[in-house]
């Protein structure tokens, strides 16, 4: 059975550290209605004890900066990212596990219907991986709002560390995705980590 945790941002210091066996979900949200139903779903689909922990991001610190925190503050086997514009398919979390247990990877790319395993829009880590990139972070913490999934996927790329198993379907369901532009200070940063090697981390 999949758990669920649900906190606020501006509640964030009063979570401590959290626990649990397998994987720990991170959900930031801001549409707490949407985020209501696919709770619903997820929770049903999952077919695989874990944790969710929900973050109503009501003082509006961003996606990475949540995701960051939570990871920070949590341990378990394998630690994962998804929004509120997700919808899963029927056994996403017992699927997730396997094929991470079984391939010995250290980041999935979910099957988002859209990129195909060339980038883990969401995606779940193995922890020992996270610890020799960022510390105790998910994603390099200079991005605002875009590109931490980009180069974290680049890095698991590039290591031969990522897996991509279609079956693992967790859909992205955002109408007016192509009217909004990335972020350039994000674009611009990602640009220059690369050209660097992401901080020596790919030589």
């Amino acid at each position: 059975m999949l758990e669920v945790l649900f906190t606020t941002s501006s509640k964030l210091h009063k979570l401590g550290t959290i626990a649990h066996d397998d994987a720990i979900f991170v959900l930031p949200f801001i549409d707490k209605e949407l985020t209501d139903r696919l709770v619903e779903v997820l929770v049903r689909r999952a077919l695989h004890p874990g944790l969710l922990v929900l973050v109503d991001d009501d003082e509006r610190l961003g996606f990475m900066k949540i995701a960051n925190y939570v990871c920070s503050h949590s341990s378990s086997r394998y630690f994962g990212y998804l929004a509120q514009d997700a919808f899963p398919g029927d056994g996403w979390l017992r699927a997730a596990i396997q094929t991470m247990d079984q391939s010995g990877a250290s980041l999935l790319a979910f099957n988002d219907g859209r990129f195909h395993g060339t980038l883990a829009v969401f995606g779940m880590a193995r922890r020992t991986w996270l610890a020799t990139l960022y510390h105790k972070y998910l994603f390099f913490p200079g991005y605002n709002s875009h590109f931490g999934d980009t180069e974290l996927t680049a890095i698991a790329l590039h290591q031969n560390k990522l897996i991509y198993n279609p079956g693992c379907l967790m859909i992205e369901v955002d109408y007016e995705k192509h009217t909004r532009k990335n972020n350039p200070d994000d674009q611009n940063l990602y640009s220059m980590r690369e050209a660097q090697g992401f901080g020596g981390i790919i030589k």
